[in-house]
């Protein structure tokens, strides 16, 4: 989140959460949206077009992809 932040004002981002199970492998990750505000970062699942908190649980990785 800390690179969002450091993003302009109306820069856009996908974001690709990889997570692990309790027995530590790699499970299925997610793809979110994000966009930089004026008023902070909001993330986006493309699916339902809700805007969702970031659960930090069980994270193994997160790969941005600026494309605004």
């Amino acid at each position: 989140m800390d690179e969002l932040s450091g993003f302009p004002v109306e820069a856009r981002a996908v974001i690709w959460v990889r997570r692990v199970d309790a027995s530590g492998r790699e499970s299925v990750g997610r793809l979110l949206n994000a966009v930089h505000t004026a008023h902070g970062v909001m993330l986006v699942d493309g699916s339902t077009d809700s805007a969702v908190a970031f659960d930090q649980v069980g994270i193994r990785g997160l790969h941005v992809i600026r494309y605004r």
